[in-house]
């Protein structure tokens, strides 16, 4: 009980740490987050906690806004939800690796086209892989 309340109190300073805002000392240094980032970085705390993994493409258009994604595993599907702030198409390559092995090269891709400005999810069936890492593409072939 002693080493889970530690490990517990642990993780809680960890999280109060991702979550403080930038103080007006890292703001002068150029550290400063803008409330876009801010609020990213929440989500994404939020969704590791919530047991999701996420990934994010940057826009072309405009400057500072994201493709972003999430994932949670099922036993034979993977639902990866997205939401794109992008004020266009974005196509990303999602590399898919065996899950519960260290070290195999074993991968599959698989390549999703989010229209602009939209959020939904979309799920893919691959019972012995899980999403790794997404990767901005031109199109989708």
């Amino acid at each position: 009980m002693k080493k889970l309340t530690s490990v517990l109190l642990g993780s809680a300073a960890a999280t109060a740490m991702l979550l403080t805002p930038a103080t007006a000392g890292s703001a002068q240094a150029g550290t400063a987050r803008t409330s876009t980032e801010t609020a990213s970085t929440k989500a994404i705390a939020a969704s590791a906690q919530a047991g999701l993994e996420s990934d994010s493409i940057s826009c072309s258009r405009p400057r500072g806004k994201w493709a972003n994604y999430s994932w949670g595993e099922g036993n034979t599907s993977v639902t990866i939800y997205f939401n794109n702030q992008c004020s266009h198409k974005v196509s990303a390559k999602i590399m898919f690796v065996r899950k519960g092995s260290v070290g195999d090269k074993a991968a599959k891709y698989r390549c999703m086209t989010v229209n602009a400005h939209t959020k939904g999810k979309k799920k893919f069936y691959a019972a012995a892989y899980k999403p790794y890492s997404m990767t901005r593409v031109a199109r989708c072939s």
